[in-house]
């Protein structure tokens, strides 16, 4: 018998996964292309230190990115946004929430703009603050 079908939601929570790796390995690529040096933190969440998905450096420019790929609102957790503070703070890092929507690209919504918003991302937000990927 298949996992999803014995364990019931633990198959969603493994897709869920899939999808939120691949979405981080494509940036890394992506950014890799655009001349960027760059590493991705595999489990970055569970190191029990700040680590974000996503670390990029270029021309003395060190970004760091936590990566979501959603198909609806979401809420980044304070954690999270905490890590990118202390990265922007201790290390100098331009911070940014990294939104994968599918079928349509990447956007990029600076830290201080989400916490504004208390950590909510939703369409319209990405829509009216994100920016392309030329830009960060």
């Amino acid at each position: 018998m298949h996992a999803c079908f014995k364990l019931g939601g633990w198959c969603r929570i493994v897709n869920s996964y899939a999808k939120g790796y691949s979405a981080e390995r494509e940036l890394v690529h992506t950014l890799s292309g655009m001349g960027y040096m760059t590493i991705r933190a595999p489990r970055s969440g569970r190191i029990g230190l700040p680590s974000p998905d996503v670390i990029a450096a270029k021309g003395g420019r060190l970004i760091v990115f936590e990566v979501k790929f959603r198909e609806s609102a979401f809420t980044v957790s304070s954690d999270q946004l905490q890590e990118l503070v202390q990265w922007k703070e201790k290390a100098g890092a331009i911070t940014y929430i990294a939104c994968k929507i599918s079928r349509k690209g990447w956007k990029f919504i600076p830290l201080d703009v989400v916490i504004a918003n208390n950590g909510n991302i939703g369409k319209k937000f990405i829509q009216d603050k994100g920016i392309p990927i030329e830009e960060i």
